[in-house]
């Protein structure tokens, strides 16, 4: 009796007291993932009928946000409060040296007039801005911009889901955070190689600060990819390199992917959680 009971209760529970849902959203799927404590009570990749989000951009909003509502509801979590990772389309970052080597009173006035120098694909105008302020010297900052267009339509889909949205974050920000805890003393220029279906990621660290991040051919694409890091190893001569993916197809190149680099390879996922996922977890926990 007690056990239907509180079979009965569960759902009154999960609204009154709605859990915390972190989702990284892309193109071809979402990624979403609940903790109880340290411990992952849901992690789950679920895959998009093609062409609901294409480069980052939600194009139908309404069955976006009834796929994500549904979702929470048949996983057990109706009324969840939601935090997200944009995907890596929606945004796009880079490294700001700030002129005449001093911080300017009007930071985000002096970015949008470098709008021909950052070689961006969009206008500054229509963007919303992050500045993230970088040590040591002359003084730079770490520049993330997103459409404003796009951010709204994603705030559109959350509140078709009729769920609560907390925020959303840039992916870059969120590997970044990921990384930190894997920078080890004295590891100076760190390489963080990033899987995709189609494609890999390299960022580059240095003592923690982003360099830069280029597009490299896929995991699966060895032949290819190979020369490409060598030449980022000539370039920075890393310390240490993170991988993330699935961990078998990892394992099966760690020895050509370290002949490289010319360092030692860790996987990024020892929980096997979305590194991008946990780096949203990090700066949650910050706040």
């Amino acid at each position: 009796m007690l056990s239907g009971l509180q079979d009965q209760l569960a759902p009154l529970k999960s609204w009154l007291f709605p859990r915390r849902v972190y989702l990284q959203l892309e193109d071809q799927a979402f990624t979403a993932m609940v903790l109880d404590g340290e411990r992952v009570e849901w992690l789950e990749r679920v895959p998009l009928p093609e062409g609901l989000c294409v480069n980052g951009q939600p194009t139908a909003v309404e069955a976006l946000g009834d796929l994500v509502g549904d979702l929470l509801i048949e996983r057990g979590f109706p009324g969840a409060r939601v935090k997200a990772v944009l995907p890596r389309a929606a945004t796009v970052w880079r490294v700001i040296a700030w002129p005449d080597a001093h911080w300017p009173d009007q930071p985000e006035v002096v970015v949008r007039q470098q709008q021909d120098q950052l070689d961006l694909p969009w206008s500054l105008q229509d963007a919303d801005l992050r500045l993230e302020p970088l040590i040591g010297a002359p003084p730079r900052s770490l520049l993330v911009a997103v459409q404003r267009g796009l951010l709204e339509a994603w705030i559109e889909v959350f509140s078709q889901a009729g769920v609560a949205l907390d925020g959303m974050e840039p992916l870059p920000i969120c590997l970044w955070r990921a990384a930190e805890p894997q920078l080890g003393e004295g590891v100076q220029v760190l390489l963080q190689l990033e899987q995709e279906q189609e494609q890999s990621w390299l960022l580059a660290l240095d003592q923690g600060e982003p360099l830069g991040q280029w597009p490299l051919p896929a995991l699966t694409e060895l032949e290819a990819l190979i020369p490409v890091l060598k030449t980022f190893q000539r370039r920075f001569h890393p310390r240490a390199a993170l991988v993330s993916g699935e961990e078998q197809a990892v394992d099966a190149v760690l020895p050509e992917l370290e002949g490289a680099l010319g360092c030692s390879v860790v996987w990024l996922e020892p929980r096997g959680e979305a590194p991008a996922l946990r780096g949203l977890v990090a700066g949650d926990r910050l706040r």
